[in-house]
């Protein structure tokens, strides 16, 4: 089990915000598809993002329209949001 910093995402969808299709890590360039990710968690690993001193971990998000995605949970500042992150180039 091991924990990676989402740097960057890929987004499009049905909702204002959109949904996370992929992320970017900081330890590769490689950009992970969402269920990618989700057989990482499953298998126990854990991802982040990092601002301003603080996580905010990542979890499974089924959006109302029936798309699986990511969404950051709730802190203190807005900065680390995976909406927040810049878009992976």
């Amino acid at each position: 089990m091991a924990e990676y910093e989402i740097v960057c995402t890929v987004q499009t969808g049905c909702t204002a915000g959109g949904h996370i299709l992929a992320v970017g890590r900081v330890d590769t360039d490689y950009q992970m598809g969402v269920l990618e990710v989700y057989r990482s968690m499953d298998k126990g690993d854990r991802y982040f993002t990092y601002a301003e001193g603080l996580k905010a971990y990542v979890r499974k998000w089924a959006c109302p329209c029936g798309a699986g995605t990511l969404k950051s949970t709730a802190d203190a500042t807005l900065r680390n949001n995976l909406d927040s992150l810049p878009l992976c180039g």
